[in-house]
């Protein structure tokens, strides 16, 4: 997978014979992991891939990381209180090449350094990928002054079909290279570019089809069901206000997320979230977000958000400030359609809507505007609706 290895080999130096250097720093929503990486000034802008293999997306619970290798030697250095061991948890699977770090509190992923699955270490010059998502804003954007990232390759597309790099083919003007291993590359795991699954559709015990949503460890698997088989539905839709499209009856609402909040609980730049009713979910989704292996953190006192604390990924999320509610948000990046990534034949992605624009323009202005139209292309061609608004109330 991408993030276990540097999938493409860096265009930068690190062997100018300029000693100058620039320090660069990072922190999770909750700040409880804070960190600096000094970086040859050389080196810089850092080459950033978008791995869409079924490893980051499952334990990430969006679309794709935001890594960018660091130049041999470079490490994060831990401002105190925070530090790797008490503030982040580590994840392997089991043909893992790297562990991946995420903060306990807030389950945002710093990134991953690399781990010797035969001797079952971690080498004393392991190299690091870190998040470049969870840097200051203003340090993306091709040319700016200060530009410290460089967004490059989608990495392992081949296994992301209707993945996100169909949604953000190109930076501006810039085509977005895409990245597989050789077929038989002994170098990457095997779980990394394995084929897309699954195939074919699940049921349920009831003959109904149902859509698999899961982290990457298993600890959180959800059945959802569609419009049609959820019961009481129009009522729930009545009393939430959920939103449900005229044209796809059979698909739940979807939107990209760009706010700031969610780029720094995930440690992506974007998080998909599908608005479903807590009756559309099996097992139960108690109200507290208390089941499987779910961390619960409440990002504000209007916001309750879940990720799994054994991988990481993101899950949940639900409004706390209008009572007990009867929907909550799931993190569009755990389903497992037949389709495809996009899961687009359950998911009417609202005509390629991306919420929080302005907070992604703040960020980073290049890749806001480019998702934009990326995706309403896609959804365009997709649902073949146009710019049309389609998604309605329910009316009872």
């Amino acid at each position: 997978m991408a993030s276990e290895a540097p999938l493409v080999p860096s265009t930068s130096s690190t062997s100018s014979s300029s000693s100058a250097t620039r320090a660069l720093t990072a922190q999770c929503f909750c700040k409880a992991v804070h960190f600096t990486i000094t970086v040859p000034v050389a080196s810089l802008p850092l080459g950033v891939h978008l791995c869409a293999c079924s490893v980051c997306r499952l334990t990430h619970g969006s679309y794709t990381c935001f890594h960018a290798p660091l130049p041999a030697g470079v490490t994060p250095q831990f401002v105190a209180p925070s530090s790797l061991v008490g503030s982040t948890t580590g994840y392997r699977h089991a043909t893992a090449r790297a562990t991946r770090y995420f903060c306990k509190t807030c389950g945002a992923h710093i990134g991953d350094d690399d781990f010797d699955g035969d001797t079952q270490t971690t080498p004393e010059n392991a190299e690091w990928r870190v998040s470049s998502s969870l840097f200051d804003a203003g340090l993306h954007d091709d040319g700016a002054p200060g530009q410290a990232f460089s967004l490059r390759t989608h990495a392992m597309t081949d296994s992301a079909p209707s993945g996100f790099h169909e949604w953000l083919p190109q930076l501006g003007n810039r085509v977005l290279t895409k990245w597989n291993p050789k077929p038989g590359d002994a170098f990457y795991p095997p779980d990394t570019a394995k084929p897309y699954s699954p195939t074919t559709p699940e049921h349920d015990d009831q003959g109904r089809e149902v859509l698999r949503a899961a982290c990457h460890c298993g600890g959180v698997s959800f059945a959802i069901t569609r419009p049609s088989d959820t019961p009481n539905l129009a009522e729930i839709a009545r009393e939430s206000g959920l939103r449900l499209s005229s044209e796809f009856p059979d698909r739940w609402i979807g939107c990209l997320d760009a706010c700031d909040d969610c780029r720094l609980v995930d440690g992506a730049h974007v998080v998909g979230w599908v608005e479903l009713p807590i009756a559309a979910f099996s097992p139960a989704v108690p109200l507290d977000f208390r089941v499987g292996t779910l961390t619960q953190h409440r990002s504000s006192d209007k916001a309750l958000r879940a990720f799994c604390g054994v991988c990481g990924a993101t899950v949940l999320f639900r409004r706390t400030d209008k009572g007990d509610s009867l929907t909550i948000d799931l993190a569009g990046g755990l389903l497992q359609a037949p389709e495809g990534v996009s899961a687009h034949k359950w998911v009417h992605w609202r005509d390629g809507r991306v919420i929080y624009l302005p907070s992604a323009e703040r960020y980073h202005a290049d890749f806001a505007n480019s998702l934009k139209d990326g995706f309403a292309a896609w959804a365009a061609k997709t649902y073949g609706t146009g710019e049309k608004t389609i998604d309605q109330k329910v009316e009872a």
